[in-house]
């Protein structure tokens, strides 16, 4: 017999108490500003990837407030990363300047991508 589950049906080694005191796991959206501080430490430090992460924890129009007060340079490299339509629905909510360096800063088969899913949203 498997111990774990030994008599009630339930783990042994949790009580009932403490399975209902263990507080769940929520996912909720953080102020911007914590996650820009996120995101910019961990570009800053090599990982592009946790950054990535985090950006797409975010609703979208935070997302936008972070892409738009990062630095131009890790807003580039970090838009490099992201899917063309995740890149798209941020420079939708962007200033025009900020979401045409960002544009500008890709390599062209991913920017004609972006432009693409942009202008058929506009025809919308």
């Amino acid at each position: 017999m498997n111990q774990m589950y030994a008599g009630a049906g339930h783990p042994a080694h949790v009580s009932g108490r403490e399975a209902v005191t263990a507080a769940p796991i929520l996912w909720r959206d953080e102020r911007p500003d914590a996650a820009l501080e996120v995101v910019h430490r961990a570009l800053r430090g090599g990982e592009p990837g946790t950054a990535r992460l985090r950006l797409m924890q975010l609703t979208e129009t935070a997302q936008a407030h972070v892409m738009h007060r990062l630095p131009p340079e890790d807003a580039a490299r970090l838009a490099h990363g992201l899917s063309n339509y995740s890149v798209a629905m941020i420079c939708e909510r962007l200033p025009a300047s900020s979401a045409r360096a960002i544009l500008q800063s890709m390599p062209p088969f991913k920017r004609q991508g972006v432009e693409v899913i942009l202008a058929h949203r506009r025809n919308l």
